[in-house]
């Protein structure tokens, strides 16, 4: 495996790091709307519509938006991992769904990420 340079890490962690913020920023927009009584009444009348109580469009509405955000800024995060020319849409809904994932998908990334780097610098253990 080829040695990855200190700068490829900080542009890495510097990317990533800002597409936390942006995610973190979607999750607090959106919960704004989620946590008002007039959407309590929305949950309420689909799960009566639907005689489904656990219905929940919320992670389809924030995936929906956090996608809609990604083309409109065109921001590909793995074209800028890559260091591609083009965003391709394959990766732009991609980054749409990282986004979506908001402070717990960034969590968990995080702490995969982590456990990774650990991996690899102790491959025996």
């Amino acid at each position: 495996m080829p040695e990855i340079s200190q700068d490829y890490w900080e542009n890495f962690i510097a990317i990533i790091m800002a597409f936390a913020v942006l995610a973190l920023i979607i999750e607090r927009a959106l919960y704004q709307i989620f946590d008002t009584k007039l959407w309590q009444k929305i949950e309420q009348a689909l799960d009566k519509q639907t005689g489904y109580e656990g219905f929940d469009i919320k992670p389809w509405i924030s995936t929906l938006v956090s996608i809609i955000v990604v083309y409109r800024l065109n921001l590909d995060m793995v074209a800028m991992i890559y260091d591609v020319d083009r965003p391709h849409n394959i990766s732009l809904i991609l980054t749409g769904l990282f986004l979506a994932g908001g402070s717990t998908g960034i969590y968990k990334f995080f702490k995969k990420a982590r456990q990774l780097r650990k991996d690899i610098k102790n491959p025996s253990s």
